[in-house]
């Protein structure tokens, strides 16, 4: 990667865990706005654009498809598999009324973690890793399955979960076409810790709010 290329990439990478931070609010409602309603149109559309609304979600799904880059093609695949299984589960957990506590915190931890995953971070194991996937599948689906109406059909929730599809599927299929430690060995390392930053910015929000 040319010096250019390399300084604007960082530049970016610094710049993610602020407009991260901004970009939340559609998902982490600040004080004085919790009742608003994040599900005001319960239409299958809505529903598969609504992990795209917080960076928490889809930057979570988005690093569970990218651990190929470090892990493997064949973990990445099962990693993601088993991250929108579990979700699915989550969603069915949430919207029968069960609640993990501290909630929004573990959200954002799982982006810390994820991005650690990306990162290569070499403490997790393969084991690890498709256990962290699943875990956050289950968190995440839960949280949507918390927030969503009473009302909602089973197809509402399909929707939450092939939105959030979508995403880690995505990123596994660019990280399968794109072979980063091959040839730019460095860009799994700063993708990674760009996310784990971004999610230590959702995680200062989740503990201030």
């Amino acid at each position: 990667m040319g010096t250019r290329r390399l300084t604007t990439f960082l530049l970016r990478t610094a710049v993610l865990p602020w407009w991260a931070a901004g970009h939340a609010m559609a998902h982490h409602l600040p004080p004085g706005m919790e009742e608003i309603d994040e599900f005001a149109e319960p239409t299958f559309a809505a529903a598969v654009a609504h992990p795209f609304s917080g960076a928490d979600h889809w930057l979570a799904a988005l690093a569970v498809g990218l651990t190929a880059w470090s892990w493997g093609k064949q973990t990445g695949l099962q990693s993601t598999g088993l991250f929108v299984l579990a979700m699915a589960g989550g969603v069915v957990a949430g919207s029968a009324g069960f609640h993990l506590p501290m909630m929004e915190t573990g959200l954002a931890v799982s982006v810390i973690l994820g991005g650690c995953l990306v990162a290569g971070v070499r403490w997790f194991s393969a084991q690890a890793v498709l256990t962290l996937a699943a875990l956050t599948g289950t968190w995440h689906g839960m949280a949507h399955g918390v927030e969503m109406p009473a009302t909602a059909s089973p197809l509402y929730a399909s929707g939450l979960v092939l939105g959030s599809a979508l995403i880690a599927f995505g990123a596994w299929l660019l990280a399968s076409l794109v072979p980063a430690p091959a040839c730019r060995p460095a860009l799994p390392r700063w993708a990674g810790r760009g996310m784990a930053a971004a999610g230590a910015a959702l995680l200062a929000i989740s503990l201030a709010s």
